[in-house]
């Protein structure tokens, strides 16, 4: 992991990032980290008897998208009073802020009323219920996720205006229907 600053104009701003990257190196600090998800999960449902997994936390599923596509993760940032700062990752190659949704189950994913991103991710790691590490990252066009119906008479456009938290599953709303294709596929 390295910290990378990346200054960039907008609006006649200089904007300054403080992004985190990875290279493979960090694949150890991953494949740890799932293990002990994986572990706490285990004692949940066993010892506690509960009745759903944890999320997978988003330090990591933020980490695998930058290090499988070569974005800084959002640390910090400086002299934004115009940017807004709502999305996870930056691409700093093509200056997109980059918003990053995962799931490891077959709920769905909730939205902010005033997230703002120019470009989303999904990182799958259902595996229909096989939570062994595999993944598969799909690039979602904006359109489908702006326009898709989160109930019967509203989008999820609809719903932020309304500055509330749009909740669908990316899976069988989106990527299913519209035979979206993974960008990348891998195991942790």
């Amino acid at each position: 992991m390295k910290i990378k600053l990346h200054k960039f104009l907008h609006e006649n701003k200089t904007i300054e990032l403080k992004l985190l990257t990875f290279s493979t190196s960090d694949q150890k600090i991953f494949k740890k980290t799932f293990n002990l998800w994986k572990q706490l999960n285990g004692i949940i449902k066993n010892n506690l008897k509960g009745t759903r997994i944890l999320n997978l936390p988003d330090a990591l599923s933020e980490s695998i998208v930058c290090k499988e596509l070569g974005f800084g993760k959002l640390i910090s940032a400086k002299s934004t009073s115009s940017y807004s700062t709502s999305f996870d990752a930056f691409d700093y190659k093509n200056n997109k802020r980059i918003q990053v949704k995962c799931s490891t189950s077959t709920g769905p994913s909730s939205f902010g009323p005033k997230s703002v991103w120019d470009e989303i991710y999904f990182l799958d790691m259902w595996n229909n219920g096989n939570l062994n590490g595999e993944y598969k990252i799909y690039l979602i066009p904006n359109d489908f996720i702006y326009n898709i119906k989160v109930n019967k008479n509203q989008k999820m456009s609809d719903q932020q205006d309304q500055s509330r938290r749009p909740r669908f599953d990316l899976r069988s709303s989106i990527i299913i229907p519209n035979k979206i294709e993974p960008i990348r596929e891998g195991k942790i």
